[in-house]
């Protein structure tokens, strides 16, 4: 198959495309050129702004046919309304990478019932003031608007080595020096998705032609406390804990359930990493590499501060 990649080296992006080219994928990458990552196997590299609209156009409109395209960029409303227009008669499908931001305000086990972007009166007049907005917008407009098929994985928070919130690193630095956390001993349980898990995830939902939105995540979930405890365990250090100062409260903290349900996946025949598995290797990983850097999220925080 040919491929675009919209946004191609970033966090996920790079799963995303080295599970493509694994595949046997003739894979086109995209991306604004800051960060210089190179993957064996990718066809051509596209150096163009995807939120500057006349870039956008310009080199959007000299490409050829592409049977998937990705986006991995699509924070607002605005970042589709030229993108679907311009892919029309360019691409077989396309599939982004949203977010379970669009579930805000829910709580429990939520399935892909509980946002519906068919219905969803999205913005147009460009407003969002919140991530969760944007996300929903974006969702709604695609869906609605586009007349090619359209996939998209609604992904938690999200976790690997270079996490580009800088979240993961965070959590583990504490960890390590003993930094104890703010955590109620009843609070909200989560599922969470690993980095590697969700570039192949990506990968199976277009090249296996799934349309609509999927969840993504592990299956396991977790309080606050045992989630931090189950890090602490895979770095073999203990987890402090105190229930003074919220200013120690973990990023990964919910009041509420809010918990991914992956039937929909699991029933088309995707099965995600353990929790456990995963934190293992990504706490190794972030012990041989623990490199602090931003990709995309810079951008996202910098549109809903």
């Amino acid at each position: 198959m040919k491929i675009l990649v919209i946004g191609g080296t970033g966090f996920i992006g790079r799963v995303l495309v080295r599970y493509l080219v694994e595949n046997g994928n003739e894979v086109t990458v995209s991306s604004s050129g800051k960060r210089r990552t190179s993957i064996l196997g990718v066809k051509e590299y596209l150096i163009f702004d995807r939120f500057n609209p006349q870039s956008l156009v310009n080199s959007v409109s000299r490409l050829g046919h592409f049977d998937i395209v990705y986006d991995q960029l699509a924070f607002r409303i605005k970042d589709v309304k030229d993108l679907v227009k311009l892919l029309e008669g360019k691409t077989e499908s396309y599939v982004f990478a949203s977010s379970a931001a669009v579930y805000e305000g829910k709580s429990g086990i939520l399935s892909e019932e509980d946002f519906d972007p068919y219905t969803y009166e999205y913005d147009e007049r460009e407003s969002e003031k919140t991530y969760a907005e944007g996300k929903r917008n974006v969702e709604a407009y695609v869906y609605q608007n586009a007349e090619f098929p359209v996939s998209s994985a609604r992904f938690p928070s999200i976790f690997g080595n270079c996490d580009s919130t800088l979240r993961f690193q965070d959590h583990l630095k504490r960890i390590e020096e003993g930094k104890p956390f703010w955590a109620p001993g009843n609070s909200g349980r989560r599922n969470y998705a690993w980095v590697d898990d969700a570039g192949r995830f990506l990968a199976w939902l277009g090249t296996k032609k799934k349309l609509g939105p999927f969840n993504g995540a592990s299956e396991e979930y977790f309080d606050i406390r045992s989630f931090l405890e189950l890090i602490g365990h895979s770095m073999g250090k203990d987890v402090s804990f105190q229930s003074e100062s919220k200013l120690d409260k973990s990023r990964y903290y919910k009041e509420e359930d809010f918990i991914l349900s992956t039937y929909k996946a699991n029933k088309e025949g995707f099965r995600f990493t353990g929790t456990e598995e995963w934190l293992k290797t990504e706490v190794a990983n972030y012990r041989l590499n623990p490199c602090p850097e931003r990709s995309s999220q810079d951008y996202a925080d910098s549109l809903f501060p």
